[in-house]
């Protein structure tokens, strides 16, 4: 079906939508029990699930559903003389049942070191997807990262990381063993939807005075959050991972990242 493969597609993309399915139907109905509809979040639609005035009420519910993250079950009246029923004809009813899609988060980790080590602990307990990048094969293995969905080892950081296909779903982590110049290079321009660098505030301004006079733009440069993570006084690559995971959450989810004392109201 169309919407199987529009759908493989989107979360591919990293992009969330949702199918909607005709799971009951009485009566005279434009579509039939299981048919389906995929709609995504600009309002686009795959297949349909009968057209009319049922289908846009369908797709409105569908696009609130997507942005409040929740599935939801629908009941239609397809009946005008009948009261809260849609301007039809038909006289049948439907339920219809809207499923939302959200692809995973992907974090992706530039360097297997101490930091970035500790930092894949988190992402796996929190279920995040992971995929971690190396130029050494020490680094970057199925025993050090046994969770990962992708090990890449690398040769050019820069070249081959501006030849992967990161979306707004990715959320980039770079604490390589050297320069960090060459990995944020190669991402800077990506879709990441969240680019985060390790190091002191001397050695970030220095990349990325390198990379402006590089021709990159200021715009461009903005994007990464460097030094990376929350001030909370970490000092350990543990303390420093905790740091990251919650500035990588409140990329995720939206939140303030100031203490909830402070946003306390009486």
């Amino acid at each position: 079906m169309e919407v199987y493969k529009k759908a493989i597609d989107l979360e591919e993309q990293g992009r969330a939508f949702a199918i909607a399915t005709v799971i009951s139907s009485g009566g005279s109905t434009p579509r039939k029990s299981t048919a389906k509809m995929l709609i995504e979040e600009d309002g686009s639609i795959t297949e349909t699930v009968g057209g009319g005035p049922v289908e846009k009420e369908v797709i409105q519910e569908a696009l609130k559903a997507i942005k409040e993250g929740k599935s939801k079950l629908v009941s239609y009246e397809l009946n005008k003389e009948v009261q809260g029923g849609l301007n039809m004809n038909c006289g049948g009813s439907m339920q219809v049942f809207i499923e939302v899609i959200h692809p995973r988060p992907t974090v992706v980790l530039i360097g297997g070191g101490h930091v970035n080590y500790a930092l894949s602990k988190l992402v796996d307990f929190l279920g995040f997807d992971l995929m971690v990048v190396d130029d050494r094969k020490e680094y970057c293995n199925e025993q050090r990262f046994p969770t990962a969905k992708r090990l890449m080892i690398v040769e050019d950081y820069t070249k081959e990381l501006q030849e992967l296909k990161l979306h707004k779903n990715h959320y980039v982590v770079i604490a390589t063993k050297n320069d960090d110049g060459p990995s944020l290079k190669g991402v800077i321009r990506s879709g990441a939807d969240y680019i985060g660098m390790i190091g002191s505030k001397r050695k970030v301004k220095k990349i990325l005075d390198d990379l402006l006079a590089k021709g990159y733009s200021q715009e461009e440069l903005d994007k990464a959050h460097a030094p990376i993570g929350l001030d909370i006084g970490a000092e350990t690559p543990e303390e420093i991972a905790i740091s990251i995971m919650g500035e990588l959450i409140k990329a995720i989810k939206g939140g303030s990242g100031q203490s909830l004392v402070e946003l306390r109201r009486f």
